[in-house]
């Protein structure tokens, strides 16, 4: 049963997710608009077939404005701060702004009567050592404030979904990586993996490895890398799901990731084949709190979402950071 376009209103339509978010939604057949401050994300990653204002979304009565003005049926909130360390750091901004920033949106959003809203989570809600795939019901026990104030939004969304009548999916992201031809990692400071190690081999600078003695294969830490276009892919996936009817429920969470395991040596060597330089390490020891295993069980994204990564491999995920460089 094909699906009626919809008007998705985008937060964070300039940035990294949001970006490439908006030209798979744009390709299924939406309508899009784009709010989005600038203030970490860059205007020309707006598609040129998307509409776009520059704004916040933690502006309650402009957001309800826009809302009315521009006929949003559904929305997708991928803005964020998002920086582990900068969260320990300052926590009061992360949740002033993606607790209290996303809670006006969410009011504007249930006053106009919207009732499907995707949400971009994160894997940080579950914290650290979990069993070797972690299903959705695992125990969400945040290490940091990034991962906190998204699982305390996941909390204010489930209300709001059972008091309201809305549709609501939590996609919990694991570690989103490479790029298309449009969208690619650019974040300052750098703090994910796979743009580190190209750095590294492209600078000829070394690399730091931390931990060597894990129980691995390998002896370094296992995660989950899931690539940009497949994370992109599911958002869509999600509206689709929901104006289906195929959630059964007001709320769910859902796991976007690989459901594979990626070393640190693993993803260092697939840099290596898709730059044909070598990468210098500097092996560290292991910094406390560093699980050594964290991969998605995604199992709840193919059943109700009809999604499975298609580009998730380590070595197309690095070649494309390449194409894109």
């Amino acid at each position: 049963m094909a699906t009626e376009p919809l008007t998705i209103l985008v937060t964070g339509g300039a940035g990294y997710v949001g970006a490439a978010s908006a030209d798979a939604l744009i390709e299924a057949g939406h309508r899009v608009v784009i709010l989005d401050d600038l203030s970490t994300g860059d205007s020309y990653l707006i598609p040129n077939a998307a509409s776009s204002i520059t704004g916040s979304y933690v502006d309650r009565d402009r957001v309800g404005d826009l809302i009315r003005d521009a006929r949003i049926d559904a929305v997708l909130h991928c803005a964020a701060r998002s920086i582990v360390s900068d969260s320990m750091e300052k926590p009061e901004r992360y949740y002033r702004d993606n607790l209290i920033g996303s809670l006006n949106l969410l009011d504007a959003v249930q006053n106009a009567g919207i009732r499907h809203f995707v949400f971009s989570s994160s894997a940080a809600v579950y914290g650290g050592a979990q069993s070797a795939l972690i299903p959705e019901d695992s125990m969400t026990a945040p290490i940091n404030p990034y991962g906190a104030t998204k699982l305390a939004f996941e909390h204010a969304l489930r209300s709001y979904a059972q008091a309201f009548d809305m549709q609501v999916l939590a996609l919990r992201y694991f570690n989103v990586a490479g790029a298309t031809e449009r969208v690619s990692e650019r974040h300052t400071p750098e703090t994910h993996l796979l743009p580190r190690i190209v750095a590294a081999a492209q600078s000829g600078e070394p690399f730091t490895l931390f931990g060597a003695d894990f129980p691995t294969p390998d002896g370094t830490a296992l995660r989950d890398y899931v690539h940009i276009a497949d994370v992109a892919a599911a958002n869509a996936a999600a509206f689709a799901a929901l104006q289906k009817g195929k959630i059964g429920s007001t709320f769910a969470a859902i796991n976007i990731g690989s459901g594979t395991g990626t070393s640190v040596r693993e993803a260092i060597a697939a840099v290596e084949r898709a730059s044909k330089l070598s990468v210098k390490i500097d092996q560290q020891p292991r910094r406390d709190g560093d699980p050594a295993s964290l991969v998605a069980n995604i199992d709840r994204a193919a059943k109700l979402l009809g999604w499975r990564p298609r580009q998730s491999d380590i070595n197309r995920i690095a070649r494309s950071l390449f194409s894109a460089s």
